[in-house]
């Protein structure tokens, strides 16, 4: 498993390993760690990580921004946030964030999010749907949203629109219950891909909106709130 780690503080990147090869010797588990001091220097690098650990305030860029131009070339690695400030764990949203941890690492709950990690890149994790030439298998994290389209729907990722030959109804059952929500009856939002609300709509991280129902908002604020204390505030 490749691991990167973004932190301005050496010590902390010191502390980061020892947490994390004592979790690597428990569960069997190979790591590689690329050290870097500042947002320019992770970005200016070649190795395509599977874990990024990144530190919210650096001198320079801080790590919203290097998050931001990391997915803008197109990394899929997995961001955990490390910062003395919880409250900022609602900006991360705009660049998928994996997790958020509060400083000083928790050892608890950073073995929490590597087994929740773990568990993501699972099988189990994928659902095969039928289109109109063949079965495609999809990881559901990659899912942003689905909108009805008569009797069938249309599944939005970040790289592709996928029509699906069933109802909303029946794809809503194939998907993870704490991970999405009905917010229309023409919409199915997945929480990990929303950056914001209002009362009336939500904006996804590719600049994508879908509707929330005035009787569905009460209870999406409810869903998404513990999805937030779930999966990214832990």
């Amino acid at each position: 498993m490749r691991i990167a780690i973004c932190d301005d503080k050496i010590v902390l990147h010191n502390d980061l390993k020892k947490h994390l090869d004592e979790y690597a010797q428990k569960r069997s588990l190979i790591m590689e760690y690329y050290d870097y001091t500042s947002g320019a220097e992770l970005l200016a690098g070649n190795v395509e990580s599977d874990i990024v650990f990144m530190d919210y305030q650096m001198d320079g860029l801080d790590g919203l921004e290097t998050s931001r131009r990391l997915r803008n070339k197109g990394s899929k690695a997995a961001i955990i946030f490390l910062s003395s400030y919880p409250d900022i764990v609602f900006d991360t949203f705009e660049v998928n964030a994996y997790r958020f941890l509060v400083k000083p690492i928790d050892e608890e709950k950073l073995s929490s999010a590597m087994d929740d990690y773990l568990a993501s890149i699972d099988d189990s994790n994928f659902i095969v749907i039928k289109t109109d030439d063949r079965n495609r298998r999809i990881n559901t994290d990659d899912i942003i949203y689905a909108e009805a389209a008569d009797k069938y729907c249309n599944i939005r990722t970040a790289e592709e629109n996928i029509l699906y030959k069933s109802t909303l109804s029946e794809f809503e059952k194939m998907l993870p219950a704490d991970k999405f929500f009905r917010s229309h009856r023409t919409y199915l939002v997945g929480f990990g891909h929303i950056v914001s609300h209002t009362a009336t709509d939500i904006l996804f991280d590719n600049k994508e909106r879908a509707l929330i129902s005035k009787l569905k908002y009460t209870a999406f604020r409810k869903a998404f709130t513990d999805y937030i204390k779930r999966y990214n505030f832990k």
